[in-house]
């Protein structure tokens, strides 16, 4: 069956958006990152997304007190990516960082492809996994190596702050079966929370195995779906022991 290159491309931004990463993977076996950079330092590497016009804005603040980095998006949407190497989930399989919802967004459906837009979203990425995927994943994956000549990701789990979804809703991502969804802030937002996962139980909950160490984080603040405004705050990303 033949697929044009304009056809092909326009069937994998969605996952390319779901996933948040549109192959960086390769330098993620070789970057060691058992502490954390701080998101705005420059190994959180853009994403930009096909069909983006537009993207959000992250900018590093800092004062005596603390830093963090802010993200603004008007009717935009991208993502910051940090390659991991060196992330043993044995030894240390809590994920954990802060953040906060300035401005939030009001979506009628956000388990819906019109209505994946979220104020504040983490990834966790994990290699691709042959013998759990399906025909179409492995289509996939071939058409995006031969159009992006890069390789692209497993499956993802999702960690959002939800506008209307109460705290810990699953769901499959409506771009991506490869990727779950999971409430951990919802509302208005206004003050940091923060947030901590036990990736391993998260991922088996999620996909009903145990996972392979992570090969990337992401995070995220998108409102090119419902064109609005968001703003979100990120700290202090760190794995730990239980």
């Amino acid at each position: 069956m033949a697929v044009s290159s304009g056809m092909a491309r326009r069937k994998l931004q969605g996952g390319w958006r779901a996933a948040a990463v549109v192959g960086m993977i390769a330098a993620a076996a070789a970057t060691a990152a058992p502490k954390l950079p701080p998101p705005g330092n420059p190994a959180w590497e853009p994403l930009h997304f096909g069909r983006a016009e537009r993207h959000t804005r992250y900018t590093p603040v800092e004062n005596e007190q603390e830093r963090w980095l802010s993200a603004e998006s008007d009717c935009a949407a991208s993502a910051l990516f940090l390659p991991l190497g060196g992330v043993d989930l044995s030894d240390t399989p809590l994920l954990r960082w802060r953040w906060r919802v300035d401005k939030t967004l009001e979506i009628e459906d956000e388990r819906s492809k019109p209505g994946d837009d979220f104020a504040a979203r983490v990834y966790v990425l994990f290699p691709f996994e042959k013998e759990h995927s399906s025909f179409f994943s492995r289509l996939q994956r071939t058409i995006a190596r031969i159009l992006y000549e890069r390789e692209p990701p497993g499956s993802a789990l999702i960690f959002v702050w939800s506008s209307r979804e109460p705290l810990g809703a699953r769901w499959t991502n409506p771009y991506a079966q490869d990727s779950r969804m999971r409430v951990l802030g919802t509302g208005p937002g206004g003050q940091w929370q923060q947030a901590s996962v036990d990736v391993p139980a998260e991922y088996l909950a999620a996909f009903g195995r145990e996972p392979r160490n992570p090969i990337g984080l992401a995070l995220m603040t998108d409102s090119d779906q419902s064109c609005q405004q968001a703003a979100a705050r990120f700290a202090d990303f760190r794995f730990a022991s239980r």
